[in-house]
């Protein structure tokens, strides 16, 4: 009988990739606990337009494999004032972007959650967007 490593979903967090934590910019490539991930999505506000959080992942062996979730508040749109959750991964399959429309605080960080601890992200009542990447 052979035994293969299961291949890893593009679309869900890689197990053994490094996280990166981008705050409005600012990369933390050695950060080291979940509470700063909640502490950094209770820092987002309506008012700077560089408020967003990114959890990225990059594959160590190429850089065009990557794994991300983020969140921003709307500051226009149909939905001002909710957080847009996105979810997005590039690999030799090739790119998707993810986008879901939360009311609360408390609806966005079960996602970063799982993401973090590297379980599957439910994309259910997201909405695939990825034919605007172009």
């Amino acid at each position: 009988m052979l035994f293969f490593k299961k291949k890893a979903d593009p679309g869900q967090p890689h197990p053994d990739w490094p996280w990166t934590l981008n705050t409005g910019g600012e990369l933390w490539p050695d950060f080291d606990t979940w509470e700063m991930v909640v502490s950094e999505l209770r820092e987002l506000n309506l008012e700077d337009p560089d408020s967003f959080l990114i959890l990225e992942q990059k594959d160590p062996g190429d850089p065009k494999n990557y794994w991300f979730i983020q969140s921003a508040i709307n500051r226009a749109g149909p939905r001002p004032g909710w957080y847009t959750v996105e979810i997005g991964w590039g690999s030799r399959q090739g790119t998707a972007l993810w986008d879901r429309d939360v009311q609360t605080l408390e609806e966005v960080i079960p996602f970063f959650r799982a993401a973090y601890d590297r379980r599957l992200v439910n994309r259910s009542g997201f909405e695939d967007m990825s034919d605007m990447l172009g």
